[in-house]
């Protein structure tokens, strides 16, 4: 973590500034230079929270204090106090956030170690070159819009995008709910590319802090999705875009045979899941894709693709004119869809002046 985005952390529950206890630093090597940043630290919130520094990564989840209870332990001599007193005055938000969040930080985490950048895996079908252009074309504009601009991709995953984004702006963080987020770290080499790990529903932010904010993928993977967009929002600037993809509605006889099929697997554990999908879906639509040769298609990418539709607890699907409905209500305008596939759509918009 590098020490200047302290500047912008803020407790994901009151939005007050982070205390930072340093434990240890390091040196990261990027394209252009080499920062001294924070390997190991603690960020202490006035709620009582703490937040560790792991891999050079802030864990921003509220749940932090039982997914890093190994590393807690020995760095907090009072950990089981710190730990006793949240569940006595936070005990139903640490309940919600552990619950909502449990599978889908698994299911994901598991998806995206499948990814192998080295070998350039195609990611939804693309070249990991072509990733700007997706997310130049999605936005609904030119590379110079983004200059001067601070971006917040919401849900990063594998962290690539962010990576990209930051090519051509002055800022750009990510955020992403699963340990996905230690790989983005460790591969990336643009400098003002930041990474965190943390919930889109309690994003560590101060409302308009980012000029952009752009999440694909995301939002219709949580347990609401008109709420989490209703606490993304606030976050962008006066005048500031907002770009999602989302999934929209499929009325076929394939895609209604995977929803019901979902029903079944999206219950079972991740790697039992994985494990069925291995034997009897995989040989399927592996062969099927390798006879219409519609891309050069390999192992990893067809698991990623079979992972993201099966294991997802939460999987929504929104119709164009409900988004816009959304954004409206939110004084947002300027509202284009921008891309559309077979699957989804994504959705641009400016945010007025109150």
């Amino acid at each position: 973590m590098q020490y200047e985005l302290l500047k912008y952390l803020r407790c994901p529950i009151t939005k007050t500034p982070l205390r930072l206890e340093l434990i240890s630093g390091f040196e990261k090597r990027y394209a252009d230079k080499i920062i001294t940043e924070v390997n190991e630290g603690i960020l202490f919130s006035e709620t009582g929270f703490v937040f560790p520094i792991i891999k050079g990564v802030p864990r921003m989840l509220i749940e932090s204090i039982y997914d890093y209870s190994d590393f807690l332990k020995t760095k907090l001599p009072d950990y089981q106090q710190i730990k006793t007193r949240l569940e006595t005055q936070y005990e139903s938000l640490l309940k919600n956030c552990i619950q909502k969040n449990k599978r889908t930080k698994a299911s994901f985490e598991f998806e995206w170690s499948f990814l192998s950048a080295d070998k350039k895996d195609k990611i939804w079908h693309e070249d990991i070159a072509a990733l700007q252009t997706v997310f130049l074309q999605e936005m609904g504009e030119g590379s110079a819009y983004f200059r001067n601009k601070t971006v917040l991709d919401a849900g990063c995953g594998h962290g690539l995008m962010t990576s990209k984004i930051a090519e051509i702006s002055k800022l750009a963080i990510g955020v992403e709910l699963s340990k996905s987020i230690e790989n983005a770290f460790l591969n990336n080499k643009s400098s003002n590319a930041w990474y965190i790990q943390g919930d889109v529903q309690f994003l560590p932010f101060e409302d308009r802090t980012f000029d952009v904010l752009y999440s694909s993928g995301v939002i219709h993977h949580t347990n609401n999705t008109e709420l989490s967009l209703s606490l993304i929002e606030p976050l962008i600037k006066k005048q500031g875009r907002i770009c999602l993809w989302l999934y929209h509605p499929q009325k076929n006889f394939v895609h209604n045979s995977i929803l019901f099929l979902r029903n079944l697997t999206k219950r079972m554990p991740v790697k039992l899941t994985f494990l069925f999908l291995t034997v009897f879906v995989f040989p399927i639509t592996y062969t099927i894709k390798k006879i219409k040769n519609k891309r050069g298609i390999n192992y990893r990418e067809e698991i990623i693709d079979l992972l993201d539709g099966f294991t997802p607890e939460f999987r929504y699907e929104i119709p164009h004119e409900v988004v816009v409905t959304w954004l409206k209500e939110r004084k947002f305008d300027n509202i284009k869809i921008t891309t559309t596939n077979q699957f989804g759509f994504s959705i641009a918009a400016d945010k007025q002046d109150d």
